[in-house]
């Protein structure tokens, strides 16, 4: 069944999803939006100021790794798993009213996507002009003439965009500033780790993390979110669970795409939190150095190098007006070298998977536009300070020191993780 709509038919059909279902002496709350996961727009509310520097240090030079901003549905994948199984029971004539208001409102998400898969959505493009400027302001060495803004982004369209679009605030802000942009597939051993490197790129499909997983989601996704959908069905709990889970992956992007919010009408809150759980320990465990495998952090040792050779480059060349590194691609560009590099809430090793959600919240490390910042300031002596903040947020670059460190300490931080690590291979 496909529906091509007008815009005034899809808002129309909107009105239709949420306000006659309400008709029927129902009121449903939105869900709580940190339950959208990985794809939670950006919080600048949770934001604090720059990261504090004493006055004796002066900001010089910033390593930027960031993962694209707002998107809309990556692919029809998983609303066309949904959408199969409302049509099929449409014509089964076991769809329930609350199946014929999803499949509704499916219609209503599909045409907002058509055309703009994996896309940076208006929410996107606002995310990273924010978040240029919010550099702008964190980094007085761009208000300086003749300075140099270098940055890569990964060959997928969204991440290319968001680099384009935080560049360009910059630009806007002061036409003083040089940007260099480049983007392509010989930077996917960088930004593209997940599947460049053969090793991990086969663990993420097949790893020890699957069984896991699966065990997971069968004994805490609920099958009745699914199965409210119809009158009667065939389908096996197991199936329902993974509807259930699907209805989850296609309703969490609603936000982000400046559709109306997941509400009750379709899950309880304990139900999207269970789907949010899962989703949460999928991303730990495909993404992260976990107690199953280190592979991550081999696999993005690359670009840690990187951006340690790129900051001491810039660092020994003086004053020659490069004042930024950027590096834009995905959650899963980042997930693996927060936890490579310890990062508060990012690094966890829990003893029982069922209790991860208490100390690793995927919304916290990549919701979108998520971006890790190290600042590297001066002192009146010559020597360099480094402070780190994660999605605006300091937070400590080691274990056991204070928010601002040396910079030859943290980077020797770093190179001793990345050896521990390929030593461990």
């Amino acid at each position: 069944m496909t529906l091509r709509l007008t815009t005034l038919t899809a808002a129309l059909l909107l009105v239709a999803a949420y306000i006659l279902p309400a008709s029927r002496t129902e009121k449903y709350t939105p869900l709580p939006p940190a339950l959208d996961g990985s794809m939670m727009p950006y919080d600048f509310a949770s934001c604090t100021q720059i990261p504090y520097l004493p006055d004796s240090l002066t900001p010089v030079y910033a390593a930027y790794v960031a993962r694209h901003g707002a998107r809309y549905l990556s692919s029809p994948k998983k609303m066309e798993s949904v959408m199969k199984a409302l049509e099929k029971g449409r014509n089964s004539r076991t769809l329930s009213d609350t199946g014929e208001d999803f499949l509704t409102l499916m219609n209503v998400i599909r045409t907002a996507n058509e055309g703009n898969w994996g896309d940076l959505t208006p929410t996107g493009i606002r995310e990273e002009r924010l978040l240029g400027r919010r550099m702008a302001e964190t980094l007085p060495a761009l208000g300086q003439h003749g300075t140099r803004v270098e940055a890569i982004s990964s060959y997928v369209p969204r991440a290319v965009m968001t680099m384009y679009q935080f560049s360009n605030e910059l630009i806007r802000l002061n036409d003083r500033i040089s940007v260099d942009t480049d983007e392509g597939p010989e930077f996917s051993p960088l930004v593209c780790c997940f599947s460049a490197d053969s090793a991990y790129a086969a663990y993420r499909k097949d790893g020890d993390w699957k069984a896991v997983y699966d065990d997971f989601v069968a004994r805490k996704v609920p099958a009745a979110p699914a199965r409210r959908l119809f009158t009667s069905t065939s389908l096996s709990d197991h199936d329902l669970r993974k509807l259930t889970l699907d209805m989850y992956e296609v309703l969490k992007a609603n936000r982000a795409a400046g559709l109306p919010a997941p509400s009750t009408r379709w899950m309880s809150v304990g139900e999207y939190t269970r789907c949010w759980e899962a989703s949460n320990l999928q991303h730990y465990l495909r993404n992260s150095v976990t107690p199953l495998s280190t592979v991550a952090a081999r696999a993005t040792s690359p670009l840690l190098l990187r951006v340690i050779s790129d900051t001491d480059k810039a660092l020994a060349s003086g004053d020659t007006g490069l004042a930024l590194n950027g590096y834009f691609g995905h959650a899963e560009t980042l997930l693996p070298l927060l936890s490579l590099i310890k990062i508060p809430g990012c690094f966890d090793m829990p003893l029982d998977y069922d209790s991860l959600d208490s100390c690793w919240k995927i919304q916290n490390i990549t919701p979108l536009g998520a971006n890790l910042l190290i600042l590297i300031a001066r002192s009146p002596g010559g020597g360099y300070y480094a402070a780190v903040q994660l999605n605006g947020r300091t937070v400590k670059p080691m274990k056991g020191y204070p928010d601002i460190v040396r910079w030859q300490d943290l980077r020797q931080y770093w190179l001793d993780l990345v050896a521990a690590y390929a030593a461990a291979a």
